[in-house]
C-alpha cells in the first residue's frame, strides 16, 4: 500500500510529464523502414561479424573504394545488434523510447496543460526526423546540450573533459554533432559578451577550453579528420543535395509546414510578451535554429528541441480549466480526440508492421523485383532508384548499386558528383548514361526515363520494373528471361 501511495503521489505531481512521455512515444515511435537503414545494417554487420571497419566503398560499382568518413559508426553497430537480436518492432520501440525520454530532458520540473500542449507541438515538428534513424540519437544529445548550457556548465576543467567525451560519442552516431558544436560556440560567445556587459565575471579561458575539448572529441572516431571532410565537403559542398527529400525545405511538406509555422508564431508571441526578461543569447539561438528548416527538413529536430525547451519554460497562458466547464469542454474534447487518433494510428502501424516483409511492401520497397534479380542472377551495371540503394545493399549484397544514401555528396575523380550524374540520367541526359555503360535498370513502375525508353522490360509489378538493354549481344538472354 505504501508503494501504491507513493506511486499515486508521483503521478499526481508529474501527471503532465507522464502524459507528455506517452504522447511523445505514440508519435515518435515509427515502424517504417528508412531508405538508409539497409546500408547502415550492412556496414554494422561487417563489424559485428568480423571486426571490419568499412572505409573504401564495397557496395557500389560506380565509385568502388571511395573513402567515406563514416559519422554513423556507433549507430550502425547498435542498430544492427538490436535488429538482429530483437527484430524491427522492438528496435523501433527502443528508438521511440529514447526520443520520448529526450523530450522529458528538455522540460522543467513544473508543467501545466498549456506548456504540455505546446511541447507536443514541438514533438510533432520533430517527428519528421524520428524513427529508426541516427537523427533520433542527435535529438537526445542536443537536448542534453541545451540543458547543460542553461546550467552554465563551462567553468571547470572537469567540464572540458566531459565535453570531450560527449562529442566523441556524438560524432560516432550522427553528423548532427556539428550543429551541436556550432550552437555551443555561439552560445558561449554571445553569453560571454552579454555577461561582460552586465559587469559579471566570466572565465573566457574555460569556455575556450570546453569548445576545444568538444572539437577534439569529435576527432576520436575510426575516421578522425576524414569524418569532418565528408561532413563538410561531401554534404554541404554538393550542388545536388536538394534532390534528396530530407535536404529539401520543410515548407514544401504539408501538414508539417503548418505545424512548423505555428511553432514559429508561438515563439514570436512569447518573445514579444516577455522579451524584457530574456537573455539575448537564447533568443538569438532560437531564432537562428528556426530558420534552418527553411533550408532543409533534416534540421527540424534541432528547432523542435529548442522550441520544446523554450516554451516549457516561458509560455505563460492561463485559463481556469478546473472550475469553468464551458471553457474546459471545448478544449478537453478535441484533446481526447487527438489522443485517440494517435493511439489508434500507433496500434494500426504496429499491426501492419508485424512482419518485416509486409512493412517493406507498405513502404514500397522492390521486394519481389530484387528477388527476381537474385533468382535470375542479374547483377551487371545496375542503375537503381536512389531510395532503393540501401535496400539492395542489405537484401542483395552480391548486386552492386549505382547509388545509395551515403553518396549524396560523393565526388568523382574529375570533381563532379555522382548524384548529379544520377539526376541527369533520370532527367534524360543519355550521353552521361552511355558513359556508364549501364546494363540493367531497376526503377519505380511509373517512372519513364528517356534513355531507357527502348530497353526490354523483363519484370514488372505494382512497385518496380526491371529493364535490360536491347542489343545483338544479349538478345538471346532477353528471350530466355521472358
Amino acid at each position: 500500500m505504501w508503494v501504491i501511495g507513493k506511486l499515486g503521489s508521483w503521478v499526481k505531481v508529474y501527471k503532465f510529464h507522464l502524459l507528455l512521455f506517452i504522447i511523445s512515444f505514440l508519435i515518435l515511435t515509427k515502424f517504417n523502414i528508412d531508405p538508409d537503414l539497409g546500408w547502415h545494417l550492412a556496414i554494422g554487420e561487417r563489424f559485428l561479424k568480423g571486426g571490419e571497419i568499412v572505409r573504401g566503398d564495397p557496395f557500389s560499382w560506380t565509385m568502388p573504394g571511395y573513402e567515406f568518413g563514416n559519422y554513423f559508426f556507433f549507430y550502425q553497430i547498435a542498430v544492427t545488434f538490436l535488429f538482429a537480436n530483437f527484430g524491427h518492432i522492438l528496435t523501433a520501440i527502443f528508438f521511440g523510447t529514447i526520443a520520448s525520454f529526450s523530450v522529458l530532458v528538455l522540460v522543467p520540473n513544473e508543467l501545466n496543460f498549456w506548456k504540455t500542449a505546446a511541447a507536443i507541438l514541438g514533438v510533432l515538428v520533430s517527428s519528421s526526423g524520428m524513427g529508426v534513424r541516427p537523427s533520433a540519437i542527435s535529438f537526445i544529445f542536443f537536448a542534453v546540450l541545451l540543458v547543460l548550457l542553461e546550467k552554465k556548465m563551462t567553468s571547470k576543467i572537469s567540464h572540458g573533459l566531459f565535453y570531450f567525451g560527449f562529442f566523441a560519442v556524438w560524432a560516432n552516431f550522427h553528423q548532427g554533432f556539428m550543429v551541436g558544436l556550432l550552437i555551443m560556440v555561439a552560445f558561449l560567445t554571445v553569453d560571454f559578451f552579454w555577461q561582460k556587459s552586465r559587469k559579471k565575471q566570466v572565465l573566457l579561458g574555460m569556455r575556450v577550453l570546453c569548445i576545444l575539448a568538444g572539437f577534439a572529441g569529435s576527432l576520436v572516431t575510426p575516421f578522425h579528420a576524414n569524418l569532418w571532410r565528408s561532413a563538410i565537403f561531401d554534404l554541404v559542398g554538393s550542388n545536388t543535395w536538394r534532390a534528396v527529400a530530407e535536404w529539401q525545405s520543410l515548407v514544401f511538406y504539408f501538414p508539417a509546414n503548418l505545424i512548423y509555422g505555428l511553432s514559429g508564431l508561438i515563439f514570436i508571441y512569447i518573445f514579444f510578451k516577455k522579451f524584457k526578461s530574456f537573455e539575448p543569447t537564447w533568443v538569438l539561438i532560437a531564432a537562428f535554429l528556426f530558420t534552418l528548416p527553411f533550408l532543409a527538413t533534416t534540421f527540424a529536430i534541432f528547432w523542435a528541441a529548442t522550441f520544446i525547451f523554450f516554451v516549457s519554460r516561458n509560455l505563460d497562458f492561463k485559463l481556469d480549466l478546473e472550475n469553468d466547464i464551458w471553457i474546459k469542454a471545448p478544449i478537453l474534447i478535441p484533446s481526447l480526440a487527438f489522443f485517440s487518433v494517435i493511439f489508434l494510428s500507433f496500434v494500426l502501424s504496429t499491426l501492419e508492421s508485424w512482419q518485416l516483409t509486409d512493412r517493406l511492401r507498405i513502404d514500397n520497397y522492390p521486394v519481389e523485383a530484387v528477388n527476381y534479380l537474385k533468382e535470375e542472377h542479374i547483377n551487371g551495371r545496375l542503375f537503381n532508384e536512389y531510395g532503393w540503394g540501401g535496400y539492395i545493399i542489405w537484401q542483395a549484397p552480391e548486386i552492386k548499386v549505382f547509388i545509395d544514401g551515403r553518396m549524396t555528396g560523393w565526388r568523382k575523380d574529375d570533381g563532379s558528383y555522382i548524384l548529379a550524374d544520377y539526376v541527369a540520367i533520370a532527367q534524360g541526359s543519355c550521353d552521361i548514361a552511355d558513359e556508364y555503360e549501364i546494363e540493367t535498370v531497376l526503377i519505380t513502375k511509373d517512372l519513364k526515363v528517356p534513355c531507357f525508353a527502348n530497353w526490354h522490360k523483363v519484370y514488372e509489378d505494382q512497385v518496380a520494373k526491371v529493364l535490360v538493354k536491347s542489343n545483338a549481344d544479349n538478345s538471346s538472354r532477353i528471350d530466355w528471361l521472358r
